[in-house]
């Protein structure tokens, strides 16, 4: 009863639901669900078990842990956000690029926060080719019935995004080949919204080779007005989450 009890606490105090904390815990929804009302005819043992192993983690979690801090504006992601803001209003493309850990990330995720026509995205090794980073656009989108045949997939997502002055970012931009950078220049293009690319070093180095006019990416590169780099933790950003 005293677990039974400390459960329906847990529950009232995080606002957390049922299925969440089963699903956390390695119990069956329903079994959880039967064992609250005191009426579960399975293995009882099995799913205290369980569940006392559910609040020891929970425990030593908030022991051993410091939670990490709300979000830190500090003068790297002003930084980034003007890059953001500055594609955005100029329905144009631009690069935030560098070394990993300095925050770009946590930038463009808060930047996203309370705007209006914001989209993020997320590029992956399983998640770079055309099919798929259109397909995650989709999804981001709200498109949840959204066609697989890339041309089709393309057009839905242009006309989506079209006329809304929004700003699409995809951040480990890196991973993604050409053929979907390019897909993705010709509907920023045509759609009139900002597009920024983050990643590391690789988003500006490849693209730079569109310097000269017989690089495959020259049509990239001389459409990028904005690279923003990043490549250490200023002293500034050490001192504000310190």
């Amino acid at each position: 009863m005293e677990l039974i009890n400390k459960i329906k606490q847990h529950l009232a105090d995080t606002n957390t639901s049922q299925a969440k904390l089963a699903k956390e815990a390695g119990v069956n929804a329903g079994a959880l669900s039967a064992y609250l009302n005191g009426n579960y005819q399975g293995d009882i043992v099995k799913v205290e078990a369980k569940l006392t192993a559910y609040f020891k983690k929970k425990e030593v979690k908030v022991r051993e842990f410091v939670e990490a801090p709300a979000f830190i504006e500090t003068s790297t992601a002003r930084q980034i956000f003007k890059t953001l803001e500055f594609a955005q209003i100029a329905n144009c493309m631009a690069t935030v690029y560098g070394m990993s850990g300095v925050g770009k990330t946590k930038a463009i995720q808060e930047f996203k926060k309370g705007r209006a026509n914001v989209w993020l995205v997320t590029a992956s090794p399983s998640r770079s080719s055309l099919s798929e980073i259109l397909y995650e656009i989709a999804l981001e989108l709200g498109i949840s019935d959204a066609p697989r045949r890339k041309g089709t997939l393309s057009r839905l997502i242009a006309r989506k995004i079209n006329s809304t002055e929004g700003l699409l970012i995809i951040d480990e931009a890196d991973h993604l080949p050409y053929e979907a950078l390019e897909e993705l220049r010709i509907m920023q293009e045509e759609a009139n919204i900002g597009l920024v690319l983050v990643g590391n070093d690789k988003v500006y180095t490849r693209m730079k080779g569109g310097i000269s006019p017989h690089h495959e990416y020259a049509r990239l590169w001389s459409r990028v007005p904005k690279n923003t780099s990043i490549q250490k933790t200023k002293q500034a950003d050490t001192k504000a989450v310190a």
